[in-house]
Protein backbone atom coordinates (compact mmCIF):
# COMPACT_ATOMS: atom_id res chain seq x y z
CA UNK A 1 0.00 0.00 0.00
CA UNK A 2 1.63 3.01 -0.94
CA UNK A 3 1.65 5.80 1.61
CA UNK A 4 0.25 9.65 1.75
CA UNK A 5 2.67 12.25 0.76
CA UNK A 6 2.62 15.72 2.19
CA UNK A 7 0.21 18.58 1.56
CA UNK A 8 2.58 21.23 0.52
CA UNK A 9 1.35 23.27 3.67
CA UNK A 10 -0.70 22.46 6.96
CA UNK A 11 -3.07 24.65 8.10
CA UNK A 12 -2.33 27.11 11.03
CA UNK A 13 -4.15 24.31 13.71
CA UNK A 14 -2.91 25.48 17.45
CA UNK A 15 -3.97 29.01 18.77
CA UNK A 16 -0.05 29.60 19.99
CA UNK A 17 -1.00 31.47 23.29
CA UNK A 18 -1.89 27.73 24.19
CA UNK A 19 1.34 26.33 23.22
CA UNK A 20 4.27 25.83 25.75
CA UNK A 21 7.94 26.39 25.29
CA UNK A 22 10.30 23.83 25.96
CA UNK A 23 13.87 22.33 24.53
CA UNK A 24 14.58 18.47 23.55
CA UNK A 25 16.68 16.82 26.15
CA UNK A 26 14.11 14.17 26.03
CA UNK A 27 12.44 12.13 23.23
CA UNK A 28 10.20 9.10 23.43
CA UNK A 29 10.99 6.61 21.27
CA UNK A 30 8.81 6.28 18.01
CA UNK A 31 7.80 2.49 19.18
CA UNK A 32 6.65 3.06 22.87
CA UNK A 33 4.65 4.25 25.39
CA UNK A 34 6.97 4.55 27.86
CA UNK A 35 9.47 6.81 29.28
CA UNK A 36 12.84 6.58 27.15
CA UNK A 37 15.34 8.84 25.97
CA UNK A 38 15.73 8.24 22.28
CA UNK A 39 16.37 10.45 19.44
CA UNK A 40 14.69 9.71 16.64
CA UNK A 41 16.09 10.79 13.44
CA UNK A 42 17.07 10.31 9.07
CA UNK A 43 20.63 8.88 8.54
CA UNK A 44 21.46 8.62 4.53
CA UNK A 45 23.89 6.04 3.62
CA UNK A 46 25.76 9.33 2.67
CA UNK A 47 25.86 12.71 2.41
CA UNK A 48 27.68 13.10 -0.64
CA UNK A 49 26.91 10.63 -3.41
CA UNK A 50 29.36 10.64 -6.44
CA UNK A 51 26.57 9.55 -8.82
CA UNK A 52 23.28 8.82 -9.36
CA UNK A 53 22.90 5.46 -8.03
CA UNK A 54 20.07 3.95 -5.49
CA UNK A 55 19.64 5.77 -2.51
CA UNK A 56 19.35 4.50 0.98
CA UNK A 57 17.88 6.33 3.88
CA UNK A 58 17.19 4.67 7.39
CA UNK A 59 15.36 5.91 10.28
CA UNK A 60 15.73 4.91 13.52
CA UNK A 61 15.25 5.59 17.00
CA UNK A 62 18.33 5.62 19.54
CA UNK A 63 19.75 6.73 22.93
CA UNK A 64 22.21 8.53 21.07
CA UNK A 65 23.39 10.16 17.74
CA UNK A 66 24.56 8.87 15.26
CA UNK A 67 23.26 5.43 16.73
CA UNK A 68 20.83 3.38 14.97
CA UNK A 69 19.15 1.14 17.69
CA UNK A 70 15.48 0.89 17.01
CA UNK A 71 13.83 0.87 13.75
CA UNK A 72 9.95 1.40 13.62
CA UNK A 73 6.89 -0.52 11.51
CA UNK A 74 6.13 0.62 8.47
CA UNK A 75 2.79 1.24 9.89
CA UNK A 76 3.77 3.54 12.00
CA UNK A 77 4.35 6.38 9.16
CA UNK A 78 1.79 8.79 8.34
CA UNK A 79 3.36 10.72 5.50
CA UNK A 80 6.65 11.32 3.81
CA UNK A 81 8.04 12.86 1.18
CA UNK A 82 11.04 12.40 -1.16
CA UNK A 83 12.64 15.17 -3.63
CA UNK A 84 15.77 16.05 -5.46
CA UNK A 85 15.81 19.66 -6.73
CA UNK A 86 12.56 20.37 -8.49
CA UNK A 87 11.54 16.97 -8.87
CA UNK A 88 9.41 14.92 -6.40
CA UNK A 89 10.40 11.20 -6.43
CA UNK A 90 7.36 8.93 -6.01
CA UNK A 91 8.97 5.45 -6.30
CA UNK A 92 10.54 4.64 -2.74
CA UNK A 93 10.60 1.28 -1.11
CA UNK A 94 10.45 0.48 2.67
CA UNK A 95 12.15 -2.42 4.15
CA UNK A 96 11.54 -2.92 7.84
CA UNK A 97 14.50 -4.07 10.09
CA UNK A 98 15.49 -4.14 13.84
CA UNK A 99 17.96 -1.00 13.95
CA UNK A 100 16.15 1.01 11.34
CA UNK A 101 13.10 1.33 9.03
CA UNK A 102 14.86 1.85 5.58
CA UNK A 103 13.59 4.03 2.64
CA UNK A 104 15.57 3.19 -1.20
CA UNK A 105 14.83 5.28 -4.03
CA UNK A 106 16.70 5.49 -7.13
CA UNK A 107 18.24 8.70 -7.61
CA UNK A 108 18.14 9.40 -11.47
CA UNK A 109 18.99 13.25 -11.52
CA UNK A 110 21.66 15.18 -9.72
CA UNK A 111 20.90 18.04 -7.24
CA UNK A 112 20.16 18.26 -3.16
CA UNK A 113 18.06 15.90 -2.16
CA UNK A 114 15.06 16.27 0.81
CA UNK A 115 13.43 13.15 3.01
CA UNK A 116 10.56 13.99 5.41
CA UNK A 117 8.87 11.76 7.31
CA UNK A 118 6.41 11.79 10.29
CA UNK A 119 4.74 9.67 12.65
CA UNK A 120 1.35 8.72 13.29
CA UNK A 121 0.32 10.24 16.53
CA UNK A 122 0.55 7.97 19.91
CA UNK A 123 -1.08 8.49 23.34
CA UNK A 124 -0.10 7.02 26.83
CA UNK A 125 0.37 7.96 30.29
CA UNK A 126 3.14 8.62 32.59
CA UNK A 127 3.20 7.38 35.84
CA UNK A 128 2.46 9.48 38.73
CA UNK A 129 5.98 8.67 40.21
CA UNK A 130 7.67 9.75 36.78
CA UNK A 131 5.63 12.80 36.39
CA UNK A 132 8.50 15.18 37.53
CA UNK A 133 11.07 13.78 35.94
CA UNK A 134 9.57 13.95 32.79
CA UNK A 135 8.66 17.28 33.22
CA UNK A 136 11.66 18.00 34.16
CA UNK A 137 13.32 16.40 30.71
CA UNK A 138 11.02 18.06 28.58
CA UNK A 139 11.62 21.67 30.16
CA UNK A 140 8.23 21.84 30.59
CA UNK A 141 8.05 25.90 32.18
CA UNK A 142 5.86 26.89 35.23
CA UNK A 143 2.54 27.01 33.77
CA UNK A 144 2.64 23.54 32.93
CA UNK A 145 3.63 22.71 36.18
CA UNK A 146 1.36 24.76 38.24
CA UNK A 147 -1.62 23.36 35.92
CA UNK A 148 -0.84 20.49 36.47
CA UNK A 149 0.17 20.50 39.99
CA UNK A 150 -3.55 21.82 40.75
CA UNK A 151 -4.84 18.80 40.13
CA UNK A 152 -6.48 16.17 43.25
CA UNK A 153 -4.30 13.30 43.97
CA UNK A 154 -1.23 11.98 42.18
CA UNK A 155 -2.86 11.40 38.68
CA UNK A 156 -0.66 10.13 35.87
CA UNK A 157 0.03 12.39 33.20
CA UNK A 158 -1.94 11.90 29.95
CA UNK A 159 0.29 12.75 27.14
CA UNK A 160 0.67 11.96 22.96
CA UNK A 161 3.23 12.86 20.63
CA UNK A 162 4.36 12.67 16.86
CA UNK A 163 8.05 12.53 15.70
CA UNK A 164 8.98 14.59 12.59
CA UNK A 165 11.93 13.58 11.20
CA UNK A 166 13.82 15.70 8.19
CA UNK A 167 17.31 15.14 5.84
CA UNK A 168 19.72 17.02 3.75
CA UNK A 169 21.93 15.38 1.21
CA UNK A 170 23.42 15.71 -2.20
CA UNK A 171 23.44 13.74 -5.28
CA UNK A 172 26.78 14.40 -7.13
CA UNK A 173 25.80 18.32 -7.05
CA UNK A 174 24.08 20.14 -4.04
CA UNK A 175 22.62 22.06 -7.15
CA UNK A 176 18.37 23.29 -6.36
CA UNK A 177 19.62 23.89 -2.75
CA UNK A 178 17.18 26.77 -2.88
CA UNK A 179 14.34 23.60 -2.47
CA UNK A 180 15.87 23.54 1.22
CA UNK A 181 13.69 26.61 2.24
CA UNK A 182 10.61 25.29 1.52
CA UNK A 183 8.44 23.33 4.23
CA UNK A 184 7.60 19.67 3.46
CA UNK A 185 4.72 20.34 5.59
CA UNK A 186 5.62 18.77 8.89
CA UNK A 187 3.71 19.95 11.98
CA UNK A 188 7.53 21.42 12.91
CA UNK A 189 10.06 21.21 11.01
CA UNK A 190 13.75 22.77 10.34
CA UNK A 191 14.67 24.29 7.01
CA UNK A 192 17.94 26.03 5.27
CA UNK A 193 18.80 28.67 3.29
CA UNK A 194 21.22 31.42 3.10
CA UNK A 195 23.75 29.84 5.44
CA UNK A 196 21.87 29.32 8.14
CA UNK A 197 18.67 27.22 9.57
CA UNK A 198 15.21 28.20 11.19
CA UNK A 199 12.41 26.46 12.79
CA UNK A 200 9.03 26.47 11.53
CA UNK A 201 5.85 25.92 13.59
CA UNK A 202 2.75 25.20 11.22
CA UNK A 203 5.08 26.74 8.00
CA UNK A 204 5.94 30.01 10.51
CA UNK A 205 9.09 31.14 12.27
CA UNK A 206 9.11 29.74 15.58
CA UNK A 207 11.20 32.48 17.71
CA UNK A 208 12.51 31.72 21.12
CA UNK A 209 12.60 27.80 20.94
CA UNK A 210 15.39 25.99 22.27
CA UNK A 211 17.16 23.58 19.74
CA UNK A 212 19.63 21.06 20.57
CA UNK A 213 22.89 20.59 18.28
CA UNK A 214 24.25 17.57 18.32
CA UNK A 215 27.22 16.79 16.16
CA UNK A 216 28.57 13.26 14.89
CA UNK A 217 31.65 13.50 17.04
CA UNK A 218 31.76 16.27 19.71
CA UNK A 219 30.08 18.02 22.67
CA UNK A 220 26.44 18.52 22.56
CA UNK A 221 25.20 22.24 22.49
CA UNK A 222 22.01 24.22 22.89
CA UNK A 223 20.65 27.43 21.14
CA UNK A 224 17.62 29.64 21.14
CA UNK A 225 15.78 30.68 17.79
CA UNK A 226 15.92 34.49 17.06
CA UNK A 227 12.94 36.19 16.35
CA UNK A 228 12.36 35.10 13.00
CA UNK A 229 13.36 31.39 13.88
CA UNK A 230 16.94 31.87 12.88
CA UNK A 231 19.20 28.83 14.25
CA UNK A 232 22.74 30.37 14.80
CA UNK A 233 24.95 27.48 14.64
CA UNK A 234 28.50 27.87 15.63
CA UNK A 235 31.66 28.44 13.75
CA UNK A 236 33.72 26.07 15.43
CA UNK A 237 31.30 23.01 13.94
CA UNK A 238 31.86 21.03 11.07
CA UNK A 239 30.69 17.92 9.30
CA UNK A 240 27.41 15.89 10.11
CA UNK A 241 24.64 17.33 12.73
CA UNK A 242 21.76 16.42 14.22
CA UNK A 243 19.56 19.47 15.14
CA UNK A 244 16.39 18.77 17.06
CA UNK A 245 13.48 20.85 19.17
CA UNK A 246 9.95 19.80 20.46
CA UNK A 247 6.61 22.40 20.77
CA UNK A 248 4.53 21.04 23.92
CA UNK A 249 0.55 21.68 23.33
CA UNK A 250 -1.10 22.98 26.53
CA UNK A 251 -4.65 20.84 26.59
CA UNK A 252 -7.64 22.57 27.22
CA UNK A 253 -8.12 21.57 31.20
CA UNK A 254 -5.48 20.56 33.04
CA UNK A 255 -6.41 16.95 33.27
CA UNK A 256 -6.04 16.89 29.19
CA UNK A 257 -3.65 15.41 27.13
CA UNK A 258 -0.04 17.05 26.67
CA UNK A 259 0.87 16.83 23.04
CA UNK A 260 4.30 17.11 21.93
CA UNK A 261 5.93 17.57 18.72
CA UNK A 262 9.40 16.62 17.74
CA UNK A 263 11.76 17.42 15.14
CA UNK A 264 15.18 16.12 14.12
CA UNK A 265 17.49 17.07 11.03
CA UNK A 266 20.53 15.42 10.34
CA UNK A 267 22.64 17.34 7.76
CA UNK A 268 26.47 17.71 6.29
CA UNK A 269 27.80 21.44 7.08
CA UNK A 270 29.87 20.72 4.80
CA UNK A 271 27.44 19.81 1.73
CA UNK A 272 25.67 22.83 2.25
CA UNK A 273 25.84 25.76 -0.35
Amino acid sequence: MKLPVFAPRVRNLIHRNRNLFSGVFFVSAMLGGSVHAHQTYLLPDKFHHTEAETVSVALTSALAFPNMESGPAKDRIASFSVSIGDEIIEDVSFEEGGAALTMRFAAERLGTAVVAISSKPRAGEIPPEDVELYLDEIEADAVVREAFDALPGSPPLRRSYAKHAKTFFCIKTCDGANKLATPAGQKLEFVAGAGSFRLLLDGKPLAGKQVTIVPFDGETSSVATDEHGKILVPDALSGVIMLSAVWITLPDEPDGVYHSDYATLTVDLGRLP
